[in-house]
């Protein structure tokens, strides 16, 4: 496998492992031990082919977008799990397996502390901190508070927050918050944004279409709507990388990347995929996560 790399690397749409991702375990660690890697140098113009090396293994903490799970990184999480490093992929409350939790009691705080939580918890430190969209909310907060906890920030097809704004500012701006707020009051009982969108909203590949649609389920809308209050202290963080998929075309989510390109130091990688990378090309986001860390 050869992955092309330059400050802003391409790599292409592969579906991975065929079949639907089995359940995860919520903030349960599992890892076995290999020896391969990827290696990979920002800046110029690359070619990063898998190695077999002496290596430490690493740990990755996965964040979910909306109305998704920890089962979204399945996938991902085999990978890497198979080349020897650690991987956390919590569902977040009131989402998936959580579903069932009051949603009227969970906000974008509630879900930062989770992720802290576990950090404390399981004593991280020098973590590959990836967020998935909506997850690029949260793992900011995040960073906000334990920066020196996390070795390399990940934005994957997500948001870059501003101090202030909320995750609707970004993605439903203006009159595309209408509608949304319409689903919310007739159907999510004014606290939860149902149904979830369909997998072809995210574009995802048709293959997984129906698996995808029968996992998602509604988002507690106060995460979206609250505001995220955080300074600087992620700019501590060594790494920061943006992984963008160009198969999804929501023109919210190209500003960001726009904007990631801009910031000095930031690795860029476009994947030719939907919205959900995980689930059209883990094997691509794999060799990204582990190359660029």
């Amino acid at each position: 496998m050869v992955l092309r790399a330059s400050p802003c690397g391409k790599v292409g749409r592969n579906s991975g492992i065929a079949g639907p991702p089995n359940e995860s375990v919520c903030l349960i660690a599992r890892s076995v031990l290999t020896d391969q890697a990827i290696s990979h140098r920002g800046g110029q113009t690359q070619e990063a082919c898998m190695t077999t090396l002496s290596q430490t293994a690493r740990t990755f903490v996965l964040i979910h977008g909306a109305s998704h799970g920890g089962w979204c990184y399945d996938r991902v999480a085999a990978i890497l799990r198979s080349q020897g490093h650690q991987v956390f992929a919590p569902t977040l409350a009131g989402l998936a397996e959580r579903a069932s939790m009051d949603a009227r009691q969970i906000n974008l705080t509630t879900h930062i502390d989770e992720v802290v939580d576990l950090f404390e918890r399981e004593d991280l430190n020098d973590v590959i901190l990836c967020g998935h969209s909506y997850g690029g909310m949260v793992i900011a907060g995040v960073a906000d508070r334990i920066a020196d906890r996390i070795g390399h920030l990940v934005f994957l097809d997500s948001v870059l927050p501003e101090s202030g704004k909320c995750m609707n500012d970004y993605v439903f701006p203006g009159w595309r918050l209408l509608p949304i707020l319409l689903s919310v009051w007739l159907f999510g009982r004014g606290y939860k944004l149902t149904p979830p969108p369909p997998a072809w909203y995210f574009n995802v590949n048709k293959a997984d279409r129906p698996m995808v649609n029968q996992r998602l389920t509604g988002h507690p809308f106060k995460t979206l709507t609250e505001r995220i209050q955080i300074g600087n202290n992620a700019d501590l963080i060594a790494k920061h990388t943006y992984i963008y998929a160009t198969n999804w075309g929501n023109s919210q989510i190209a500003k960001q990347y726009e904007l990631a390109k801009k910031r000095e130091g930031w690795k860029t990688f476009e994947v030719d995929s939907g919205h959900d990378v995980m689930i059209d090309a883990p094997d691509d986001l794999a060799r990204i996560l582990i190359s660029a860390s």
